[in-house]
């Protein structure tokens, strides 16, 4: 232990040395965690696997357009187009309903415009 008052270069002394300590301690920690996990992959036989059935692909659900008939397919308001075909902007609102889970009818579109 010190006697007496300690100096600023003392003092940075014993802090430096205090993290050495831990950071050495540190790496054999490390180092110990990478031989253990090398061990334990050499002695580690994996079991055999039983033989499993194929399994089957879920199909995806076959959509028909034109067949099904909605109850309100009506359309109240207008929608501002900018340099995109009715086409594309046919595909851009059923994906928009499709992934957001909300009927078409229900979305209300104020413009689209092509970036």
């Amino acid at each position: 232990m010190w006697h007496g008052n300690v100096t600023l270069p003392d003092a940075f002394i014993i802090s430096l040395t205090g993290m050495l300590v831990v950071m050495l301690e540190l790496m054999v920690i490390a180092l110990f965690i990478v031989i253990i996990s090398r061990l334990i992959r050499v002695f580690h036989k994996p079991k055999p696997e039983k033989a499993q059935p194929a399994r089957k692909k879920p199909q995806k659900p076959v959509v028909v357009i034109g067949e099904n008939e909605q109850d309100n397919t009506s359309s109240d308001g207008e929608i501002t187009l900018e340099d995109i075909s009715e086409e594309e902007t046919a595909v851009i609102m059923s994906a928009v309903s499709a992934e957001s889970g909300i009927e078409l009818d229900k979305i209300k579109f104020k413009s689209i415009k092509k970036i």
